[in-house]
């Protein structure tokens, strides 16, 4: 669609204008300005300890992207708002799926990082992935997106491995009233998000949205059409009710139905394409019960039920999951003690509409149990703080794993902060890995059989960090982070000795435990605002990988995750706010060379701002302005995949709060 096309449905985005009350004058916007740029350097984080504790007292590489930089970054998905954290790896495979894990190991469905909303995972545990498509909030009731970089099982168990994120929304008390949000651009013809707020009295407030997204077509890389809309829209709820001064209750909770198509290729010859359909839906609840209990201590019992299914033209999916956990925190002398336990149910159900795909049996029910503990030990007037913890779990597949963690916090000056840890963390086999064996052909005379290995380890890895914190004043920052992962029983898939039959040759292939290697790497994050009305952010992340196998050389998987990662990565931010209530927003990405198939490229975007008073807000913007468009994504070579580039698009935004 030209850019004259998406200037000349500006009118319908300035109908909504008209309809905002009138303006409370420059010197109520500025402030509110100012108070947000002083926020962005005074972050708290709670998804180190499972409790609100300031950056600067976490020893963890934790990042925290907050609502002030997500609505200024001019994107429209969670996933796209993740290139701005260092150390994680951000890559958009086609219209509607990305690419992203933390510190390698990178896929489709990645499997060594561990994504909440709200503290409710939304991993799949088919393949233990994220389906990013379905995770689709409006960005305007999102209060912060917090990181972890390196393992967090102590504290949120199994596929903790590389990192955590946790998708923070605001409590109802933050959003009352009304706000519509809707605009257009080359990418998404139509995007619209509609929320109200209200209170039924003092202590219980509610809110209520609905989001709609359309995603056009992009193209292959011979310049073909690609088969990857996407058509999807969400409902949900939130109530935040305050029984009495020590206890509250949380209920949330989300539906969501939508078409979500890819391009496939046939993985016998890389050549045939084709177009696979699909179709989602599903829907969760949740509720978060706390209570203040004497001396600073609180307990918390969180629950909520997922549903998931997935239909498309190999398979159709259904899962349901049931998680419940309890939390117990109290201050005894020199130590905050947080102790807890949980279970989690999950049960599926799969449709296999084609005889090259076999996974049994098709209905299979799993349980993971849990009981965790970690020791806060300060010392030296709070000066020197030791963090000690463990976690014991089973699963059905794997059994007991062991996942512990030690970490020390120096805070010599008011100023700096110096941390170390080692921690070990687990990722457990998937439902696939344990339960698949189908046969496919390789061509006339010669069939394969991939199988499944209900004997299949945990994968394993034992990371060492040390980080550095030095923050002088309110106007800038420096987080830098130092890490070495050692990795044993990597997942492989090994060649079996054929088997002869009649006029026919079959060969087994085994998903194994039979590699093993290290990652090593720096990550660095700067926060420096130049003046009161402009700011500067940047990060920088070094990256290594070596992975081994016992006892020949590396499956075509392995290979691929060596090079699925690059070794450079950095963007630059910046903030400006200008006269007459305008904002002009610049980002500049770099990500080095992925693999063979995709050179290093840069991505820049910018977004002009205006808001004219407290209900209103217009947003003229451009992304990837530095070429027409590029690839982001490989897949490997036992993926079926077709990645699309990633094209130059322009967007008109318009928000109105009232």
């Amino acid at each position: 669609m030209p850019l004259s096309h998406i200037i000349a449905r500006a009118r319908l985005l300035l109908l909504l204008a008209v309809t905002a009350e009138p303006t409370h004058g420059e010197e109520a916007i500025s402030e509110l300005k100012s108070l947000s740029l002083q926020a962005l350097s005074s972050s708290t984080v709670a998804i180190a300890a499972k409790r609100s504790q300031a950056v600067g007292e976490t020893p963890s590489a934790v990042f925290v992207v907050n609502q002030e930089e997500i609505r200024r970054s001019g994107l429209q998905s969670i996933p796209e708002i993740l290139r701005r954290v260092p150390g994680l790896e951000v890559a958009r495979v086609d219209g509607n799926h990305w690419a992203i894990t933390s510190r390698g190991f990178n896929g489709l469905y990645a499997n060594k990082l561990l994504v909440m909303v709200d503290g409710r995972t939304v991993y799949d545990p088919l393949n233990s992935g994220v389906f990013w498509n379905e995770q689709d909030y409006p960005l305007e009731d999102i209060d912060r997106i917090e990181v972890i970089r390196g393992p967090a099982a102590t504290m949120w168990g199994s596929n903790a491995v590389n990192g955590v994120i946790n998708i923070v929304t605001r409590s109802a008390q933050e959003t009352q009233g009304t706000l519509v949000s809707t605009g257009t651009s080359q990418e998404e013809p139509g995007f619209v998000s509609v929320r109200y707020g209200g209170k039924l009295d003092n202590d219980l407030h509610y809110r209520v949205y609905g989001k709609y997204n359309h995603r056009d077509r992009l193209h292959l890389n011979g310049g073909d059409l690609a088969y990857d809309a996407l058509d999807i829209g969400r409902a949900g709820f939130r109530s935040d009710w305050s029984l009495d001064a020590r206890h509250s209750l949380i209920a949330q909770g989300d539906y969501y139905n939508g078409n979500t198509d890819q391009t496939l290729s046939n993985p016998l010859d890389g050549m045939s394409i084709s177009a696979d359909p699909g179709k989602s839906y599903g829907g969760n609840l949740l509720l978060r019960w706390q209570q203040a209990l004497a001396d600073d201590a609180r307990l918390q019992i969180r629950g909520y039920f997922d549903h998931a299914t997935r239909d498309q033209s190999l398979l159709d999916y259904s899962r349901d999951s049931l998680d419940l956990d309890m939390q117990h925190d109290f201050p005894w002398h020199d130590h905050l003690l947080t102790w807890g336990a949980g279970y989690r149910y999950v049960g599926d159900m799969l449709q296999l509409k084609s005889p090259s795909l076999t996974i049994c049996p098709t209905h299979r029910d799993r349980h993971w149990f849990n009981l965790f503990a970690q020791d806060e030990w300060r010392l030296l007037a709070e000066e020197l703080r030791l963090v000690l913890g463990g976690r014991l779990e089973h699963n059905d597949f794997s059994g007991y794993q062991l996942q512990p963690s030690a970490r020390l916090l120096w805070q010599p000056a008011p100023h700096h902060s110096a941390w170390a840890g080692v921690s070990r963390a687990v990722r457990v086999p998937t439902r696939v890995e344990h339960d698949l064996n189908t046969f496919f052909s390789l061509g006339p005379g010669t069939t394969a059989n991939i199988r499944g290995n209900p004997n299949l380890a945990a994968e394993t890895v034992v990371n060492y960090e040390i980080g550095y914190r030095f923050f002088p004043n309110s106007a800038f920052s420096l987080d830098t982070t130092l890490f070495y992962g050692d990795y044993s029983r990597l997942t492989t898939t090994e060649p079996l000795d054929p088997i002869n039959g009649n006029r026919t040759i079959t060969i087994p292939l085994l998903i194994d435990n039979q590699a093993y290697g290290e990652t090593y790497g720096w990550e660095s994050a700067v926060n420096w605002r130049l003046a009161q009305s402009w700011r500067l952010q940047a990060s920088y992340s070094l990256f290594g990988m070596a992975l081994h196998k016992r006892p020949a050389s590396l499956d075509s998987a392995a290979e691929a995750a060596e090079t699925a990662s690059p070794s450079n990565r950095f963007n630059i931010s910046s903030y400006l706010n200008l006269p007459h209530q305008l904002e002009l927003d610049l980002h500049w990405y770099y990500t080095g060379r992925l693999r063979s198939q995709i050179d290093g490229y840069h991505r820049f975007d910018a977004r002009l701002g205006w808001q004219p008073n407290l209900h209103l807000e217009l947003a003229l913007g451009a992304q990837n302005l530095l070429d027409n468009r590029h690839l982001e994504f490989a897949p490997s070579p036992d993926n079926a995949l077709v990645a699309s580039e990633i094209e130059r698009n322009f967007y008109l935004k318009a928000t109105v709060r009232y």
